[in-house]
């Protein structure tokens, strides 16, 4: 049996299969506020006995972090943990073959793959949860960037006078246009005008075929993905191409990445 993961700032989700992403088991739960990486080890060890699977054949974790080519997560705001060497920690406890990516770069492979970018040369995945994550698909290749960080959409600074975000800048994106900045409240529209100012420059710089969102916020009352789409053309070169904007149609295509990517890799 093959496990997938999806590790984020606010949910665990953990799924098994024999391939493909038909699950013959699921599980999801709230992160508890302080989980360490040995609680988390604990979690899979105990759903793997509750699921009587035996020791998982591979294990492909889609983690909220920058990860390095080691499968250490070298910074994670949103999990509060770094230079944590998670591919080797899974290694040792269940003695099985570990890949750990970046969130976004699996939920993009499984677009290019077999979700909406496949057949196409350029996309943009855009992961709107607890923060706001981001993938570039070009060639049909999930582009990382030179050392592993191009996925901070969410630190786009929208408002150099706005409140500070945990990264350390003032007035990024995921301050307004996120799961955890809209929790709990009303629908409103600036989350969306910021939302279509930081798409428009990325369509003015990369003009990709299409923009796919994904992610648990875009079910909180402020998403209006027509509104969005109204939005945008205001914020991009009026010359460049207006790409399809689009919904994931995985229910977390994350979790579908990081099994495919486990399998293609290991």
């Amino acid at each position: 049996m093959r496990y997938a993961i999806d590790l984020g700032g606010t949910h665990v989700r953990v799924a098994a299969a024999q391939s493909g992403c038909e699950w013959r088991h699921q599980h999801s739960s709230r992160r508890t506020p302080g989980m360490t990486p040995a609680d988390f080890i604990d979690l899979l060890a105990r759903l793997s006995r509750e699921w009587g699977t035996g020791q998982p054949q591979t294990i492909g974790v889609s983690a909220a972090a920058v990860v390095d080519d080691d499968g250490c997560l070298v910074a994670s705001e949103n999990l509060g943990w770094k230079d944590v060497p998670l591919r080797r920690l899974l290694s040792d406890a269940f003695s099985c073959k570990v890949l750990v990516e970046t969130d976004v770069f699996c939920g993009a492979a499984y677009e290019a793959s077999l979700g909406a970018a496949a057949g196409t040369q350029s996309a943009f995945y855009i992961g709107i949860g607890t923060g706001v994550g981001h993938a570039l698909i070009l060639n049909g290749q999930v582009w990382r960037g030179a050392r592993r960080g191009a996925n901070a959409f969410g630190h786009t600074v929208i408002d150099p006078a706005g409140e500070r975000c945990y990264c350390g800048h003032r007035g990024c994106l995921c301050s307004t246009a996120s799961g955890l900045a809209q929790a709990d409240r009303p629908g409103e529209d600036f989350p969306l005008q910021h939302l279509a100012q930081a798409i428009g420059n990325a369509i003015t710089l990369v003009e990709p075929e299409l923009i796919i969102l994904a992610g648990g916020a875009l079910n909180q009352p402020w998403f209006d993905i027509v509104r969005l789409a109204e939005l945008i053309p205001d914020f991009s070169y009026p010359a460049a191409f207006q790409p399809q904007l689009v919904r994931s149609e995985a229910a977390d295509p994350n979790l579908c990445g990081a099994l495919l990517l486990s399998m293609e890799q290991l």
